[in-house]
């Protein structure tokens, strides 16, 4: 087997240019799919982490048709709903959230971004701040007495959104109205909320001329209670008061384990999509391969006839290109992982430094890497068969003979 190995190496260097071209295409594949799945992982997990600091006992109660706003938006939900949902059996605790794109300036620099409210009441605030993972990072949080008060988002107090960093005791203009800055929050790795603002209920109803609506109802089940009947409850309770049929909804309720299960459904999809796009270069490189195993057992015809003269048998040649092509497959495999990794890394610095530590990180689990070498390993074996049982059944006579 080493005498085997050895020979596949020296016939593989000996024609080094042809074999590094032929593995070409092998690397451009196993490199865009090591880059997609190592990235793709490393989203979901970032993912996952977020849903785990919200916890699973939390509820999302939303209209389906989430662009639209104003009294006749379709689904919108209201304070009437809020009190639906808070006599539901197994709720803990309900709050509605209002989150809505406003115009701020600063010091002369105006940017769209978000606004987020926080109720008066401190359970129905804690609520909101554990499910938006909402921490401090300089001065404090909204009272329920403050007014004409905000949090703003770490983007906006840390990455010169302004062009200049907010600090806390600053003066904005939100949607036109002075507020003073009491806050900066943590960074939570999500760029919308990273850059939103938060002022108290009261303030962003003035602001946004909404007497009753929420954007959302968050809730949190009780101890010992199954999220997921909950959250049935709720939709059951909702869809009668509104005489609704099941499935014409025109609100969602999801808790937060079946939010995570979709996003990974969705993560998963579009990985297998890449994947098989770039399962076409590997074909592509299969086929390289075999012209080339082709071309080199052509100019080795002689050589196959001597080794066949001395006692080898078809399965030691068969053995022997099957090594080679193999070996092309393998080391085009070794560079496409070195190159996809190289590639996830440099995704993961650059999302590092536009938006911070933590936003995108570039996972390598074991299994990605031996599952990404035996697939070349396959790829180059696949392209290598035919080639290789073709030199193996070889008449020596006739391959001595061949000029």
């Amino acid at each position: 087997m080493d005498e085997m190995f050895m020979l596949a190496m020296r016939n593989l260097w000996r024609n080094k240019r042809r074999s590094l071209l032929t593995m070409l295409g092998v690397f451009i594949g196993i490199a865009a799919v090591v880059a997609l799945i190592s990235l793709g992982q490393g989203l979901q997990q970032t993912l996952n982490n977020q849903f785990e600091k919200i916890g699973a006992d939390k509820i999302f109660v939303q209209a389906k048709e989430i662009g639209f706003t104003g009294e006749f938006a379709p689904g919108k939900l209201t304070e009437h709903e809020l009190k639906i949902v808070r006599k539901v059996r197994d709720v803990k605790e309900a709050a509605g959230e209002l989150f809505r794109p406003v115009q701020v300036q600063f010091k002369g620099v105006q940017r769209t971004t978000y606004v987020i409210s926080l109720p008066s009441k401190q359970d129905e605030a804690e609520l909101v701040k554990i499910t938006n993972g909402m921490e401090i990072e300089q001065g404090r949080f909204l009272t329920g007495q403050d007014a004409n008060k905000a949090l703003i988002g770490y983007n906006l107090g840390m990455r010169n959104t302004f062009q200049r960093n907010i600090r806390v005791g600053d003066k904005i203009f939100i949607g036109g109205k002075e507020a003073s800055v009491v806050g900066i929050l943590k960074r939570t790795g999500d760029p919308s909320f990273d850059g939103s603002i938060v002022i108290p209920e009261d303030d962003a109803r003035l602001l946004l001329h909404e007497t009753t609506a929420f954007s959302y109802i968050l809730v949190q089940s009780a101890n010992g209670a199954d999220p997921e009947a909950v959250a049935n409850d709720i939709e059951h309770t909702i869809r009668k008061d509104r005489n609704q049929k099941t499935g014409k909804e025109d609100f969602t309720v999801q808790s937060s384990t079946e939010l995570i299960a979709s996003f990974n459904t969705v993560f998963n999809i579009i990985q297998i999509v890449f994947i098989g796009i770039a399962a076409i270069s590997l074909l592509v490189a299969s086929v390289g391969i075999m012209n080339t195993m082709f071309t080199t057992i052509l100019e080795r015809t002689k050589e196959i006839g001597i080794i066949k003269a001395i006692g080898a048998k078809n399965h030691d040649i068969l053995r022997l290109f099957l090594f080679e092509s193999g070996m092309i497959g393998l080391l085009g495999g070794a560079i496409g992982i070195l190159i996809g990794l190289s590639m996830s890394k440099g995704v993961e610095l650059f999302a590092t430094a536009a938006f911070g530590p933590g936003s995108i990180v570039a996972a390598a689990p074991w299994y990605l890497i031996v599952g990404a070498l035996l697939f070349s390993l396959m790829i180059g074996l696949l392209g290598g068969y035919v080639p290789a049982r073709q030199a193996s059944l070889k008449n020596p006579v006739d391959a001595l003979r061949y000029e």
